[in-house]
């Protein structure tokens, strides 16, 4: 039995054709078109969106599900204004629990924005943080400024000391993701016992070996999360 979930992000979408617990088919930044084409092989399909209207809403049969705040969940969500959460901060957050139950675990998200979300060991949602992402701070720079070029990341081992501007801004973007995404693990750590970090996004497989702490990667965090929703929904059915 096939299961089809898909992520509509800010600046891509993903799909990932389940059978039972495991990815059988991925697609990555996929026309609406192909997906269509998967979804007619799925017997479920959950769509994860950015967009309050999306397209491929119109894929979505009776018994599939558009992911929302008030979807039933198999964690508790403990924030105010829950409708206010994003829908992959919530796909995350139950990837994490489907891999780490009864721990506490910090999931770290690298995509457009870098969201911090906190599952306690007992199944609570408790939230997190959210800061600018690796492009979204070096479009900052250029965008804020009237001197600085807009760059992108070509190397993750930077000198502390820039001896350019060019690698000023690449040694304050990188070395300072690095720095921030450390420390905030470290106060975690401090704050919470029998932690796992988890790292996923787009972007941290640019940052998954430079980390000091001992971390553990899921690029496919976030549609572990929605399948088990699914599983979820069709139990309580």
């Amino acid at each position: 039995m096939y299961k089809l979930t898909i992520d509509q992000g800010n600046t891509r979408t993903k799909a990932a054709l389940f059978n039972h617990d495991t990815i059988v088919k991925r697609l990555d930044s996929p026309t609406i078109s192909s997906i269509e084409t998967l979804a007619k092989t799925a017997h479920q399909i959950i769509l994860s969106s950015v967009k309050q209207e999306s397209e491929l809403q119109s894929i979505l049969k009776s018994q599939d599900i558009m992911l929302q705040w008030d979807t039933p969940l198999p964690i508790n969500i403990i924030y105010d204004k829950p409708q206010t959460i994003g829908h992959d901060r919530l796909a995350v957050a139950v990837g994490a629990y489907t891999l780490f139950p009864q721990k506490n675990v910090l999931c770290i998200d690298m995509g457009t924005c870098i969201t911090y979300d906190f599952i306690s060991a007992d199944n609570q949602f408790l939230g997190g943080g959210i800061s600018p992402g690796m492009e979204m701070r070096y479009q900052s720079l250029n965008h804020y400024t009237s001197q600085l070029p807009l760059l992108k990341m070509d190397s993750i081992r930077l000198p502390l000391i820039g001896r350019s501007t060019h690698q000023c801004i690449h040694s304050g973007v990188i070395n300072g993701l690095l720095a921030e995404i450390d420390g905030i693990i470290q106060r975690y750590m401090i704050e919470f016992s029998n932690l796992q970090v988890v790292i996923t996004g787009g972007d941290a497989q640019f940052f998954e070996k430079e980390l000091k702490n001992t971390i553990f990667a899921s690029p496919d965090l976030l549609m572990i999360g929605l399948n088990k929703i699914l599983d979820y929904n069709e139990t309580i059915s």
